[in-house]
């Protein structure tokens, strides 16, 4: 008889769907029925990635389960770098992000059926000032800002969110930014937002770098310039067909290392999380540097690259 999968589930359980059942119930019930062993751990805020370590130690699982948004998967990620252990999701956030990337639907059911069918693959993560982890994608200027207001909102969800959006897209700030990518020569912008990012998407579906690969030890940097307020409708249908390369208000460098250099500051986002304003920033590659459960039963973006 084949010993079980021990899946550790990691619970944020303030994020969205969370709060409105029993969900440990409801996984240990999906559990016996794929024949899997569950573990909990739920988030409070404190000590939260000493805890999974723990955790980890003390229950040696095959998979570790981030049930939250990009945040709690982006906690769950920085616990698994270097280790065999692989790193499942199901998306319960107001941000899924790398729950789309990954092909990965709403529903517990859905989600475990991907975990328990295992298809796994390698992905790169980026590392930020060496001391902020990125698995899904970090950005300066417009949409950090609406993420920093959204955050301190009381209003969640799309809503919360799309109200913010509104209100920064009418006067977005500019900024000069500098970026300097390995030998390469030193490019100067005006921007309104610079995206740094191995994916392809926002958690919206939006498409901000269809360019890039998640397993090619490069990332890329999107530098949105200034654009008249007549040009947003060209923005967004570019954005939903996979062609804002395309624009000319849009530039995409692809590299191992970059440093960026902003004036006046900016506030950055790494995963969804706002964690303050900076002039400069170091971004490198780290290759290959956790294994992730993906759904291969679409035809997806993620999976074709």
């Amino acid at each position: 008889m084949n010993k079980q999968r021990i899946i550790l589930f990691i619970i944020n359980p303030v994020s969205g769907n969370n709060r409105k059942h029993d969900i440990q119930a409801e996984l240990k019930r999906l559990c016996n029925k794929y024949e899997l062993s569950p573990e909990f751990m739920e988030t409070s805020g404190q000590n939260d990635a000493s805890k999974i370590a723990e955790a980890i130690k003390t229950h040696y699982p095959d998979t570790v389960v981030a049930v939250g948004g990009d945040g709690t998967v982006n906690l769950v990620a920085s616990q698994l770098i270097g280790t065999d252990i692989k790193l499942g999701i199901i998306p319960t956030g107001s941000a899924n992000g790398m729950a789309f990337e990954l092909n990965i639907p709403n529903g517990l059911g859905q989600a475990l059926g991907i975990i328990a069918r295992d298809k796994v693959r390698n992905i790169d993560l980026l590392c930020i000032n060496k001391n902020h982890l990125s698995i899904h994608l970090s950005d300066l200027g417009m949409n950090a800002r609406i993420i920093k207001r959204f955050d301190q909102e009381k209003i969640r969800g799309l809503y919360g969110y799309a109200r913010q959006f509104f209100k920064e897209l009418k006067s977005p700030s500019r900024f000069r930014c500098i970026i300097e990518c390995g030998s390469r020569k030193v490019r100067k912008y005006k921007a309104v937002m610079v995206v740094m990012t191995n994916t392809h998407f926002f958690g919206t579906g939006a498409v901000v770098n269809p360019t890039g690969k998640i397993d090619d030890g490069k990332f890329e940097i999107i530098v949105i310039k200034p654009y008249p307020w007549y040009y947003i409708f060209h923005m967004f249908v570019a954005f939903f067909t996979g062609n804002i390369h395309r624009l000319r208000h849009v530039r995409i460098i692809s590299c191992k290392n970059a440093k960026i250099k902003m004036r006046p500051a900016q506030d950055l986002q790494v995963d969804g999380e706002p964690t303050g304003e900076f002039n400069n920033l170091k971004i490198s590659v780290l290759p290959g540097a956790i294994r992730v459960i993906f759904n291969n039963q679409e035809n997806h973006l993620f999976v074709k690259s």
